[in-house]
C-alpha cells in the first residue's frame, strides 16, 4: 500500500493507494475513510504525488487540493480533491515495465516524471502533451523531483547489473533548465517573483534543445 501525508494547507487528508488500483482519501479528524476512487488507473498505482508547494513560493489555496498518480502502462493522471474526477491525463512517455516517479514542480504549474526511453519528461499542467524532453540518461530514468528554490530537476536513472542499494547514491545529475545557472531570487509572499520559476520553464524551448544534445 501506498500512503502519501497531508500535506500543511490540507492538513487532515491523507491518501493511499493499494494493489485493487483505488485510491482512497482517509480524513484524520473523523478517523475513517472519506471517499474512495475506483479504478484510478488500469494497474495498481504505485506513485501518488501531492501538490505541496514549497516555501520559496506561492500559490493559490485551491491548486493544494490537487494531486497526481501514475501506474505502470497507464501514464500519470492529475486530480482534484473537491470533485474526485480525474482532470488530465498525461501518457506521452513510455513506461511499460518500470515503476518512474513523478513530482509536482513547486509553483504548481508543472509535472515531471521519467521514462523508460532515457529521457524525463515536463508536463505543463494545462496541455496533455509533454513541453519538455530532458535527455542525458543512460537508462530509465526512475525518479525526478524539482529543486524547491530555482527551475531545476533532478533525476535518478538505473544502471543495469547495479542493485538499487548502490546506484542510488551515485545516480543523481541536475539537468539545468538552461546552460548557465539561473539566480532566481523568489519571493515568499510577492506574486510577481513567485512565478519567474514557471515563466523560465515555459520560455526555455529552444535552450532545453541544445542542452539536450549536450
Amino acid at each position: 500500500m501506498l500512503i502519501t501525508l497531508p500535506n500543511w494547507i490540507i492538513a487532515d487528508i491523507v491518501l493511499a493507494a493499494g494493489r485493487n488500483r483505488t485510491v482512497e482519501v482517509f480524513d484524520l479528524n473523523a478517523g475513517c475513510s472519506a471517499a474512495v476512487i475506483a479504478e484510478a488507473h488500469s494497474r495498481p498505482v504505485h506513485q501518488i504525488c501531492q501538490n505541496k508547494g514549497s516555501s520559496f513560493t506561492t500559490q493559490q489555496p485551491q491548486a493544494y487540493n490537487l494531486f497526481l498518480t501514475t501506474a505502470i502502462g497507464d501514464g500519470m493522471r492529475l486530480w482534484d480533491l473537491r470533485t474526485l474526477r480525474c482532470e488530465r491525463h498525461f501518457e506521452g512517455h513510455p513506461s511499460r515495465g518500470y515503476p518512474c516517479g513523478i513530482a509536482f514542480s513547486p509553483c504548481g504549474q508543472f509535472a515531471a516524471c521519467g521514462a523508460e526511453d532515457r529521457h524525463a519528461y515536463v508536463y505543463e499542467m494545462g496541455s496533455s502533451t509533454f513541453s519538455h524532453r530532458l535527455a542525458g540518461h543512460t537508462d530509465t530514468v526512475t525518479g525526478v523531483a524539482f529543486n524547491p528554490s530555482t527551475p531545476q530537476i533532478q533525476t535518478l536513472w538505473y544502471f543495469s547489473g547495479i542493485p538499487w542499494s548502490l546506484y542510488k547514491i551515485f545516480a543523481y545529475i541536475i539537468l539545468y533548465l538552461r546552460r548557465k545557472h539561473l539566480k532566481s531570487t523568489i519571493s515568499r509572499t510577492g506574486n510577481r517573483e513567485e512565478s519567474s520559476c514557471c515563466r523560465q520553464l515555459s520560455t526555455r524551448s529552444a535552450t532545453l534543445c541544445r542542452t539536450e544534445g549536450s
